[in-house]
């Protein structure tokens, strides 16, 4: 073919570009099958091809062929300098750009051909690409006729056009696809006369039918004809104002029987002034419902059990604020009732001693036996008092929770350790309500620290702040792993002390934290809100 008279072999040349036109080839399949094309059409040695890209001032090799050589490497980009080849030519892009071997180029190189012609693939006033052809002998073929290689140039330009819309086009439809086919609701399009011409795969979850079950099926038969004369209304509406969007809702039957609700935005498509088809978007509202309904059902469930919890709180405050009552309560008889009747008991044993001492001889043992009952009454005297002060100390009343913190620590000290208390900041009364609750947690925590603990050191602080009272325990003792706060878990690990200490902080609102590790001492820390 390359011994065919030029305007044969470009005529040939341009009838197989139309058919190329017609084909269903990639870009870079067309342009690569118009290289091959030239080459055998014309005589010449080597041809290449290559994409322009303005915007970054380069050009892809999309093919490159030769009969013996090679031009350039396919399937690589070149730089497109202000004095290389490519841009004179793109500078004038009306005739090819000729060039002679030896021509030094930052694209060619240095040029191995007699002669080598740059030709602009023009598509209105822009350079889409370029076409370099080459020829070994002497004459150059294209200067007979370059309006001829010019308008094959121009010809591939159109073709690369495009198949590169082409390809655009496809991958926007499998993008729409993808989309569709992953949307989480019903996706589908009627025709004008209401038939399914496209249902995404959600219609197996939402309806029981495959999507082609569906196409070509009227909608009319799935759902009930008030769905049906509503959902023909809106349209015909919707038609002669030229509505371009619609919403409206199907009552839809299931493959399994069962009735959904459908909630559908659909959008319209319209061929001059007629209705072409329209698509929608539909979504299960009944399921939709039924979790609204189920979170309504579980909020009340809620109310009614943060109702109780209130409840009980407030029954626990009652309760512990009785059962300090109480204590004085019985503080008090005990102080007031038996240890006097005690103490008078004893006064009488010291006078029948004084007696019999005066009056007659008496025997070492009665005496004996007298100062025995004395030393027993002493002792149960000490026992009672110090019992009737623990039940409800006279110091919390009298003298209010900073002295009643100043007694406990005094209570540690009689029993051999060494205890500091400091307080800090501004020194306010709190509320009677508060006050038992707040003294038995920090009488629970010093006393945990003197029965457990070991340590050669106690520490009390209280630090008054505006809205708040911290207090800290710290003991130098063995220490020990708490169980989590969790009061089963402290129930189970018998720790019943902080089970109470625990829910007296969450009565007082008080967030209370105990730090502790085997061999590291102890560190009980609470903050108690309270409100001027």
């Amino acid at each position: 073919m390359g011994d065919m008279p030029g305007w044969k072999a470009g005529t040939f040349l341009l009838l197989e570009m139309g058919r190329i036109t017609r084909g269903n080839l990639t870009r870079d399949e067309a342009l690569d099958r118009i290289a091959r094309l030239i080459l055998d059409s014309f005589d010449i040695d080597a041809v290449a091809i290559l994409v322009h890209e303005p915007s970054s001032r380069s050009a892809y090799v999309v093919s490159s062929v030769g009969k013996a050589e090679l031009l350039v490497s396919s399937d690589i980009t070149l730089r497109v300098d202000a004095d290389s080849c490519l841009m004179q030519s793109a500078l004038n892009p009306h005739r090819p750009l000729v060039l002679t071997k030896g021509h030094n180029d930052s694209v060619l190189g240095h040029l191995m051909f007699s002669f080598a012609a740059v030709v602009p693939m023009s598509l209105g006033q822009e350079v889409t690409g370029f076409m370099i052809l080459a020829r070994q002998e002497d004459i150059p073929f294209f200067q007979a006729d370059p309006e001829l290689m010019m308008a094959v140039a121009s010809q591939a330009a159109m073709i690369a056009s495009k198949a590169t819309l082409i390809e655009n086009l496809k991958q926007s439809e499998e993008r729409y696809h993808m989309l569709m086919e992953n949307a989480g609701d019903l996706v589908f399009a009627l025709d004008r006369g209401g038939r399914f011409l496209y249902v995404n795969s959600q219609s197996v979850d939402m309806l029981g039918y495959k999507p082609e079950e569906l196409c070509g099926r009227y909608f009319g038969e799935f759902v009930t004809p008030e769905s049906w004369a509503n959902t023909v209304s809106v349209l015909k509406n919707a038609v002669r104002k030229r509505q371009k969007h619609i919403e409206y809702s199907w009552l839809i039957q299931r493959k399994d029987g069962h009735m959904v609700k459908l909630d559908v935005r659909a959008s319209l498509l319209y061929q001059g002034f007629e209705l072409l088809h329209h698509q929608g978007i539909a979504r299960d509202t009944s399921t939709e419902q039924r979790l609204w309904e189920e979170i309504e059902k579980r909020e009340k469930a809620l109310d009614v059990s943060r109702s109780r919890e209130e409840r009980m709180r407030e029954y626990l405050s009652v309760a512990d604020l009785a059962q300090e009552e109480e204590r004085a309560r019985i503080a008090r008889e005990l102080h007031d009732g038996a240890i006097q009747y005690l103490v008078a008991l004893r006064r009488k044993l010291d006078l029948l001693e004084k007696t019999l001492s005066a009056e007659q001889a008496c025997g070492d043992s009665a005496k004996g036996l007298i100062r025995d009952m004395d030393s027993l009454l002493d002792v149960t005297i000490a026992d009672l008092r110090e019992f009737a002060g623990n039940l409800r100390p006279p110091v919390l009343d009298d003298f209010g929770f900073v002295s009643a913190c100043e007694w406990l620590c005094d209570q540690a000290e009689r029993e051999g350790f060494r205890v500091t208390f400091d307080v800090s900041g501004a020194v306010r009364e709190i509320p009677r309500e508060a006050e038992a609750l707040v003294f038995r947690i920090v009488q629970e925590g010093l006393s945990n620290a003197v029965k457990h603990s070991g340590a050669d050191l106690i520490d009390l602080k209280l630090r008054f702040e505006d809205e708040a009272l911290n207090i800290e325990i710290r003991d130098t003792g063995k220490g020990f792993a708490p169980p989590n706060a969790a009061q089963g878990s402290l129930v189970a690990a018998g720790q019943m002390g902080l089970v109470g200490m625990f829910e007296r902080a969450e009565l007082l609102g008080a967030s209370l934290e105990i730090s502790s590790e085997p061999g590291r001492g102890t560190l009980l820390t609470m903050e108690v809100p309270i409100p001027r």
